[in-house]
């Protein structure tokens, strides 16, 4: 790809571009020296956020849970470490809202989302991958038996309203599947596959993140990631070096630009003409960002979004970078300066080349995300299937994974017959479907963090409630009772309150 050579911005429009990037640089929290990292918060840029969206944020970012996964909070609540009653608390705290809870008439029942919900979340209902149909119905015992957490008087249940008293469970389930197949099959439930949006850069993505998510064994992250990491840390040495990089007094970007043209990686990665287009980047790291977003034709309303992309991917790096542009008055920081903005400038020049010779190796487009958008929506069905969304095969078995499987499970936990399966209306199985859809699994975890937390809460007070009069009343009204933790974050509170003799164990 040509450098493209742009007019120098302006004072003001230098300062614009950096508040773009102090801005992208929130979420990635600045922690160093190591020698005082005893306990800290990946995600402390984030902490203006409600929780949920923060741990989404760091996950989209970081790639970390902020959350343990549904199957092992189900787990808790089997065990009794969640109770019944703390999960009925938290889903009515920060469980689904609605103007107006729907229903559906079954028989002499009202079956509402709530009801689904509640189940979806303690259970799940999720769709059957493709491969597994076949096994599922002949060998793997899904027509045969119960699922193991379906509740013991849901089964008692079942099995009374069931004829066949010889083999209760394997009937009831055979009868179940076929009517739930023979109902879905009546329905126009569409092929939403068929009905995808338009595709785009996908928004938790860089460019050259997204091209590695199309091609396998995709390797252009790593390549970039390599190069930054072979230039930052030879800069930011502190003595063990015994070969020191020279000039790093002119600030992390410049000493690049200089040193760099005689780099021969960037010739070996296959970059043309590299040793020119490093001369002709500009002098101000601020113009060669606006340079790379322009030729990787990202909106502008979306730069500060990409730009904490593209610091999240080396985020041991750039949270020592944040960490020395937030103190100017480290040795190191005044001796050879750095920051993000200079990093920035730096790491997208090696995405605008390298992103662009993959696209050109890959598919014969430019590495830009206009190119990528316009091929892809050409090939929407050869996406999707490299994304693993929507598996290629017969139709009839995708409405069965997708949509047969779940009803069949959800009709045994609400404990439905087979014939009222077979008498839903249409719109009623779609509707108990699209249940489902609209509260996804992924959407579970703050129920299940809220009803954990709540349990405990409640044994605590429970424990603190059982403990008055068992010791003598004092003369006077304790100031307050407070409960810590015993680690590091509560000592702050501790060794203030126990010198001025406020604090009793």
């Amino acid at each position: 790809m040509s450098t493209i050579t742009e007019k120098s911005l302006s004072p003001e429009d230098r300062d614009q571009v950096r508040k773009i990037v102090l801005k992208a640089s929130e979420p990635i929290a600045p922690f160093w020296p190591m020698r005082t990292m005893v306990a800290q918060n990946p995600i402390h840029g984030l902490e203006y956020l409600p929780f949920d969206q923060a741990v989404r944020k760091g996950k989209e970012l970081l790639g970390g849970n902020g959350y343990l996964s549904n199957a092992e909070y189900r787990q808790f609540y089997q065990n009794g470490r969640i109770t019944p009653e703390g999960f009925e608390r938290a889903f009515s705290r920060v469980g689904p809202r609605v103007d107006k809870e729907d229903s559906v008439a079954v028989g002499s029942r009202k079956i509402t989302s709530k009801n689904v919900w509640q189940l979806h979340v303690l259970f799940g209902f999720e769709e059957l991958p493709l491969s597994l149909l076949d096994w599922e119905l002949n060998g793997g015992g899904s027509l045969k038996q119960f699922r193991q957490d379906l509740p013991e008087k849901s089964r008692k249940q079942i099995i009374e309203h069931t004829e066949c008293r010889d083999h209760p469970e394997e009937t009831y389930l055979t009868n179940l599947w076929k009517s739930v197949s023979a109902a879905l099959g009546q329905t126009d439930l569409g092929d939403s596959s068929q009905t995808s949006p338009a595709i785009s850069l996908p928004s938790q993505r860089t460019l050259s993140d997204w091209i590695d998510g199309l091609i396998e064994g995709g390797v252009v992250v790593d390549q970039i990631n390599n190069q930054l990491i072979k230039w930052v840390a030879a800069f930011l040495d502190e003595g063990l070096a015994d070969w020191k990089m020279p000039d790093r007094e002119e600030g992390f970007y410049q000493v690049w630009r200089n040193l760099a043209q005689k780099d021969f990686s960037g010739k070996l990665l296959g970059i043309k003409n590299f040793t020119q287009k490093i001369h002709s980047l500009p002098e101000a790291p601020e113009d060669a960002i606006r340079s790379s977003l322009h030729q990787l034709a990202i909106p502008q309303e979306q730069w500060e979004g990409y730009l904490s992309r593209q610091l999240s991917l080396l985020p041991g790096w750039t949270r020592y970078i944040q960490w020395l542009e937030e103190h100017p008055a480290y040795h190191a920081q005044q001796k050879h300066p750095i920051d993000t903005t200079q990093y920035l400038a730096v790491r997208l020049f090696y995405e605008v080349e390298l992103t662009n010779i993959r696209c050109q190796q890959e598919w014969g487009i430019d590495g830009t995300v206009s190119s990528l958008v316009a091929y892809w929506n050409d090939r929407s069905e050869e996406y999707h299937q490299r994304i693993g969304q929507r598996p290629s095969g017969d139709p009839t078995k995708q409405m069965k994974c997708r949509h047969a499987w779940r009803l069949f499970h959800l009709a045994q936990f609400l404990e439905l017959s087979p014939r009222e399966i077979q008498d839903l209306s249409p719109t009623d199985a779609q509707t108990l479907l699209q249940w489902l859809d609209d509260f996804p699994a992924d959407q579970h975890s703050p129920i299940w963090i809220e009803a954990y937390e709540d349990s405990f809460r409640e044994k605590i007070l429970k424990n603190i409630s059982e403990h008055r009069g068992k010791i003598p009343e004092l003369e006077t009204r304790p100031h307050a009772q407070l409960v810590f933790c015993i680690d590091v974050r509560s000592e702050s509170f501790r060794s203030i309150l126990k010198p001025k003799a406020l604090m009793k164990r």
